[in-house]
């Protein structure tokens, strides 16, 4: 199964779907903004850790299963990051629709305490840095996967310093759309690493694997940028929308 095929089984029906879901209701100038805004992140902030983990190896592709390499990766796997965002986010949005009352118009301020904890939230995540380079160096390269995905937690943990309330709110929401889009990922993913679209350096996992297959690094960061993805966008409506 080539990359673009994969696609065409998993991300772009999926796509249709969701927006076909929501194809009736016009989009508010703030809500489309919301929703490019976050794309936008997304390929700032995932670009160079997928790149940076392709260079190390931790990941690779076959070249008979992309069509065009930018940087380390193929073209198909940017689109897929965006792919998914944008299905998360089609999804949010759709499940506002089926349950109008889970919009409850909650406006996010951001106060001197807030600004307060995220300064000094740094601290504890230097001290993290600090322990996860020394986990690397004591259990070696099989750790290397595990511990890129830190790259995710920071942000997430900021965003529930901004927003706790908001996010507590929507906290059913978003456990539904982390565990749907965390489950259909990590089954297609499954798929696509038994066809050998993309495989795995086993020097730089745990072992740890789904099925025999998928490490469970994997797995965690499908659940990890689908909640990233479905707390951005909430954060970014307007309260109106949310």
């Amino acid at each position: 199964m080539t990359y673009l095929r994969f696609h065409l089984i998993f991300n772009l029906p999926l796509l249709i779907l969701l927006a076909a879901l929501t194809g009736s209701i016009p989009w508010a100038k703030e809500e489309a903004a919301a929703f490019a805004w976050v794309l936008l992140a997304v390929l700032i902030f995932t670009t160079p850790w997928d790149n940076l983990a392709a260079k190390w190896g931790i990941w690779g592709f076959p070249r008979e299963k992309y069509s065009l390499r930018l940087g380390y990766l193929p073209v198909e796997e940017y689109a897929f990051f965006l792919l998914q965002s944008a299905n998360v986010m089609l999804a949010v949005r759709a499940l506002f629709r089926f349950f109008p009352d889970w919009q409850i118009g909650l406006e996010t301020e951001i106060g001197k305490g807030t600004l307060i904890c995220l300064a000094a939230s740094v601290i504890p995540w230097t001290f993290v840095a600090i322990q996860l380079r020394w986990l690397r160096r004591k259990a070696g390269p099989k750790v290397n996967y595990a511990i890129h995905l830190a790259w995710f937690l920071p942000v997430i943990y900021f965003q529930w310093i901004v927003a706790p309330q908001l996010f507590w709110e929507h906290a059913g929401l978003l456990a539904l759309v982390t565990a749907g889009f965390g489950v259909y990922y990590t089954l297609a993913d499954l798929a696509a690493v038994r066809a050998g679209t993309w495989f795995f350096d086993e020097k730089q996992i745990t072992g740890v694997k789904l099925g025999g297959l998928l490490p469970w690094e994997e797995i965690a960061f499908f659940f990890l940028t689908s909640l990233l993805v479905a707390q951005s966008y909430l954060l970014l409506l307007p309260g109106d929308f949310r």
